[in-house]
């Protein structure tokens, strides 16, 4: 269509448009891309436990690692560290007939955080998972896309997105996705509605 032509469009086909691609995109991707969701994410472990592991599994898998079952869906563990510190490990399993979730926090507890905590790396085994995370929500999608969902440069120290909040890939997934030497929370969400 000619540049002469969009001029003489009127309002309502000129405000249609913009909504018919909005409209394509998200389409888009909920469908190709949604398999591909569907295949990362629910194989992507924390520790240890996928959205594919069976809920019967999950608190001897999470046993094994030091944790203890507060209840049928929560986890906990506590490292001492030096001094009077020390790290507390939460993984949480939602499952209801609208959604399942797994979310998995480590903190630092007594005494004051020193900034220079902060320099360290994450964690190998937070890293691992919290990089994967990182390439699902905020690799190879576009720069708009990239600043909505607030993705944060990569880095061994720290890697982010959402700035914590839990942030939607498409319909049915969301990531939460804030890893860094001194805390760290991550989450995958898969919605059944």
């Amino acid at each position: 269509m000619s540049l002469t032509n969009q001029h003489n469009m009127t309002i309502n086909k000129f405000v249609l448009l913009p909504a018919l691609l909005i409209a394509f995109e998200a389409v888009a991707s909920d469908g190709c891309d949604s398999r591909k969701l569907d295949q990362t994410l629910s194989t992507v472990e924390v520790s240890g436990i996928s959205m594919e592991t069976p809920k019967d599994a999950i608190a001897d898998i999470l046993s094994k690692q030091g944790y203890t079952a507060i209840t049928s869906s929560l986890f906990t563990k506590q490292e001492q560290l030096q001094s009077s510190r020390k790290t507390i490990y939460r993984i949480e399993v939602e499952e209801t007939a609208a959604f399942r979730q797994i979310s998995y926090h480590r903190s630092l507890s007594g005494g004051r955080v020193k900034s220079s905590v902060g320099e360290k790396p994450i964690p190998s085994d937070e890293f691992d998972t919290a990089q994967q995370l990182y390439q699902i929500a905020c690799e190879g999608i576009s720069e708009a896309i990239k600043a909505e969902r607030e993705c944060e440069l990569l880095k061994d120290i720290t890697i982010s997105a959402g700035h914590g909040r839990f942030i939607e890939l498409n319909a049915r997934w969301a990531v939460q996705l804030n890893a860094t030497a001194v805390n760290t929370a991550i989450g995958i969400k898969y919605s059944n509605e």
